[in-house]
């Protein structure tokens, strides 16, 4: 009889700490207002590496892939090729996102303060998003318009940045 007494009063307590709990009033806290100036003041996003090992290992290696696809033989054909074309185009697409930040390197806070520099970044990634769009819809046309654009971003970029196109003493095989 005590056992039963028992359970029943902890189910009873269960219930009714659990419909207390649902019907217990949230407590929305709200924002200070130095949570805006908190917000403005954080420092900002910064890449771990510098913008030379980004380009050198992300977005030459990522567009030799695309522009091999222009040489002769090494048109994409099957639906393996096209995917690596959505990769590389992908890696290209979010490269000009990450090149707009502050790197490690010891120009790169120079470089990323600059309007022009912002503007091939943002080039950079229009022109992977229209070759990421080229390879989904398998258009060979397409994706030479948008390597071109890619094209014209990198040299301006370089004759304006890097003229001499050094690599640091960073080095990378374009492979597969």
């Amino acid at each position: 009889m005590i056992s039963k007494l028992y359970y029943a009063g902890l189910i009873g307590t269960l219930g009714a700490c659990l419909a207390g709990g649902c019907n217990a009033p949230v407590d929305k806290a709200q924002p200070s207002p130095q949570a805006g100036t908190a917000a403005a003041s954080a420092p900002p996003v910064e890449s771990p590496v510098s913008i030379n090992a980004e380009m050198v290992r992300l977005v030459d290696h990522a567009a030799h892939q695309l522009w091999n696809a222009e040489k002769e033989g090494q048109a994409p054909k099957t639906d393996a090729d096209w995917q690596n074309i959505v990769e590389h185009a992908t890696q290209i697409a979010a490269a000009g996102a990450l090149i707009r930040l502050e790197g490690t390197g010891p120009n790169d806070r120079t470089f990323v303060q600059q309007p022009e520099w912002q503007k091939f970044a943002n080039a950079v990634s229009n022109a992977g998003l229209a070759a990421l769009k080229a390879g989904e819809t398998k258009n060979q046309e397409a994706l030479v318009t948008a390597n071109g654009q890619l094209v014209d971003a990198c040299e301006g970029c370089h004759k304006r940045f890097k003229p001499a196109l050094p690599s640091e003493g960073i080095t990378h095989a374009h492979v597969h």
